[in-house]
């Protein structure tokens, strides 16, 4: 890993580049080599700024000021704080009903500094003095390093020698932590995007290998959630933070699980497979995606009238995770809409259940549906735990504040079907074959859809988790 393969030799290795440095080009190969030949295209569009994000975040604390090569000491901080392995020591935890729910949800501090390294940054103005919060990463750096700035007594492990004291963060140059005035190119980003979602299943057992037959849906649901983060922002072609922050914050917090598959052997403690190193570029490969098995393998679910793997990776950035995502069962499914039907599926209440509604909104593909957690109370069917719409822009609503009584649900009317929150409300109607669907948001903006399918999906059974890399 790391090294340089010629034209002229392709099936052999070069020998170890003393520089020890990853280009782009290095970690492209290197991503490339442990997915399949389908999905090598998608997978190194995504290396400039999966290589970016490594070569700032290994110049923390001065990651908006990075060094100029992804050296393998630049690489390892990279990691370590990427695949978050320093154990949230080095940035604060959101304290928030979220975070329980979310157990994987970055933090606001994380989010800054992820934001911060993939960034097209603006810079600081010339001759500013550092703000409120400017150096906060200098200031956690140097608690880190002072933490362990000692020596143990080898006769004595219990008596320590602490070392010389370090100045204090004033003596430093700034980190200007608090720089978001640049933006993330919409194409860099929706590369990375795509990446996640064939990598996003993965801790719950199903292998990028099994969305090689998805390539048009995968390229549908990436668009999708671009658009999550230019929709309303001021720009089409780029990422600003207040989007990448309000995104992530609110409708994708778990968008990010699968980094692990694209780094994972990078940090593993697992023994190398084999006692001798790889004397080919296609034995070495072979070996890298030995080291990329799951640890626990899952069949992935079969496709349905609206739901598909792409679908179900995309969903999974955005509900709990309290409940086996990865194994669903069909309830429900229907090209007609039976409100009566759905009512009943949506009312047993012993299994998490997710119900979907595609349709047509003008020459546009609409999906609507809405999450309903195990043991949820039948009384308040109409007011599901999330709201989501997931084409054509990935958005997520979750339970907050009272519910006007106007939207409450006749469980005795077989023609209409209400699920309501404080910010969206779906309303599904049909007596007969065809039926309509109308996504209405608190400040009064709305869609109405023709409906042309409804699944409600059910699901039970253990959690899996995957933890090949630990």
């Amino acid at each position: 890993m790391g090294q340089t393969i010629t034209k002229e030799a392709p099936t052999e290795f070069l020998p170890p580049v003393q520089t020890r440095v990853w280009t782009v080009y290095d970690l492209k190969n290197f991503m490339t080599s442990t997915f399949p030949l389908a999905l090598a295209s998608c997978v190194a569009e995504a290396a400039p700024i999966v290589h970016r994000c490594l070569l700032r975040l290994g110049s923390f604390p001065y990651h908006n000021d990075p060094h100029h090569i992804l050296s393998l000491d630049v690489l390892r901080t990279g990691l370590i704080i990427l695949l978050r392995l320093d154990r949230s020591k080095l940035l604060d935890q959101d304290n928030d009903e979220a975070s329980i729910v979310y157990p994987d949800r970055l933090s606001t501090k994380q989010r800054i500094l992820l934001f911060q390294s993939m960034a097209d940054q603006q810079g600081t103005p010339a001759g500013s003095s550092p703000g409120l919060g400017d150096d906060y990463h200098l200031q956690k750096a140097l608690e880190i390093i002072t933490y362990g700035n000692f020596r143990r007594n080898v006769r004595f492990p219990t008596a320590v020698t602490l070392g010389p004291k370090y100045p204090p963060a004033e003596h430093f140059p700034s980190s200007s932590s608090t720089l978001t005035s640049g933006s993330i190119p919409a194409e860099d980003f929706r590369s990375l995007l795509r990446l996640m979602l064939l990598t996003q299943l993965y801790v719950a057992g199903i292998d990028p290998d099994n969305f090689t037959s998805f390539l048009s849906e995968i390229e549908a649901a990436t668009d999708s959630l671009l658009a999550a983060f230019l929709n309303g922002g001021e720009s089409s072609t780029a990422v600003s933070f207040t989007a990448f922050d309000n995104t992530l914050g609110k409708s994708m917090q778990n968008a990010f699980l699968g980094l692990p598959r694209i780094l994972g052997p990078l940090h593993s403690a697992k023994t190398f497979p084999s006692a001798t190193h790889p004397s080919s570029v296609t034995e070495a490969q072979k070996v890298l995606k030995e080291l990329f098995t799951p640890s626990v393998k899952t069949l992935p679910p079969p496709k349905g009238l609206i739901m598909s793997l792409p679908l179900l990776s995309q969903l999974s950035m955005s509900l709990p995770q309290d409940f086996p995502i990865e194994a669903p069962e069909t309830l429900h499914s229907s090209l007609g809409v039976d409100v009566k039907c759905v009512k009943s599926c949506l009312s047993v209440t012993r299994i998490a259940r997710i119900l979907l509604i595609s349709g047509k909104a003008g020459q546009g593909a609409a999906i609507f549906g809405a999450y309903f957690p195990k043991d949820f109370s039948p009384a308040i069917l109409n007011r599901p735990s999330v709201i989501f719409q997931l084409a054509p822009v990935h958005r997520t609503f979750h339970d907050a504040g009272e519910m006007e009584s106007s939207k409450e649900t006749d469980f005795e009317d077989s023609a209409h079907l209400t699920l309501a929150l404080s910010d969206m409300t779906l309303v599904l109607s049909g007596e007969s074959a065809t039926g309509s669907c109308i996504a209405q948001l608190s400040d009064g903006t709305g869609q109405e859809f023709a409906v042309d399918a409804v699944e409600v999906l059910s699901f039970e059974g253990c959690l899996v988790c995957v933890d090949t890399f630990k």
